[in-house]
């Protein structure tokens, strides 16, 4: 089996550690003498293993079709355009989907992520932000959601800068619809967009926090803008501690319940004084 379906096969099973991936193809110089068995006995989980042998021909064919129009890409963990930031944690993906420019993912990065249902005040702090941020050369990364993400993502363009968007779907997919034109205006602008799930992967609920760590892990710092108290934002930014990245919120008005995440976040780095 030739390692590029090894690869997109791996991209079927949610969870897969490519560290353990890199580890082995580093022992083996000779890509003529790697033996694919043994590859997959030291990175899948005997569940993996069989999520893997469900990857169906046709979607490996899709795959490949999506990869073959231009500016598409897959970049393996030993692929020395894979990125450095996320090559470096615990649990990297084993290979990246790109749509756009590779190297906007070796850019320095700041992660910008809210609230889907954003309010008057997290538009202008998210177009004020982004844009000084973007004109100031740092990549603005996010999710391509609705809401607060796609502010970021146009305020950087619209400052000449460059954004970058993580999917929680396959980057074919299309999803959200309504963000097509803007994730053709991301590429068009040397920017990328990058998921871990095969090109027409849906957008399944459980991959959002998968799609998280990317966020997080891909940048030095993420700044949350507007936040409810269960807003997956919250999620890349405990993520984001976790991989020992910069993590900051924007304050809000009080009695905001778009604010409430991002006033929750403070409050953990200003507790240290209590002594309960």
């Amino acid at each position: 089996m030739p390692l590029s379906e090894i690869w997109l096969r791996m991209a079927a099973v949610k969870g897969v550690n490519g560290a353990r991936a890199k580890e082995y193809l580093a022992k083996t110089a000779d890509s003529a003498l790697l033996d694919p068995q043994a590859l997959l006995n030291a990175v899948l989980t005997p569940r993996q293993h069989h999520l893997y042998r469900r990857c169906s021909p046709g979607e490996l064919e899709s795959a490949r079709r999506w990869l073959a129009q231009p500016g598409h890409h897959l970049l393996a963990i030993n692929d020395a355009r894979y990125p450095r930031r996320l090559a470096a944690l615990d649990c990297p993906p084993p290979a990246l989907f790109i749509a756009g420019d590779p190297a906007c993912l070796e850019t320095r990065q700041l992660a910008m992520v809210g609230s889907r249902q954003y309010s008057l005040y997290g538009k202008q702090w998210g177009d004020y932000f982004a844009s000084q941020l973007a004109a100031a050369s740092l990549t603005i990364t996010s999710g391509l959601a609705l809401g607060i993400d796609g502010v970021c993502h146009r305020a950087a363009l619209a400052a000449g800068g460059k954004t970058g968007a993580v999917l929680g779907c396959g980057i074919g997919y299309g999803y959200p619809r309504q963000h097509c034109r803007l994730a053709a205006e991301i590429v068009a602008h040397e920017g990328a967009l990058v998921s871990e799930f095969l090109p027409y992967a849906p957008p399944l609920a459980m991959n959002f926090p998968f799609r998280n760590r990317l966020i997080s892990g891909l940048s030095m710092g993420v700044l949350v803008l507007e936040a409810a108290i269960k807003s997956g934002s919250l999620v890349t930014a405990r993520c984001a501690l976790d991989q020992g990245r910069e993590v900051f919120a924007l304050p809000g008005p009080l009695g905001s319940p778009s604010s409430a995440g991002t006033h929750w976040l403070i409050r953990q780095v200003s507790a240290p004084w209590r002594t309960s």
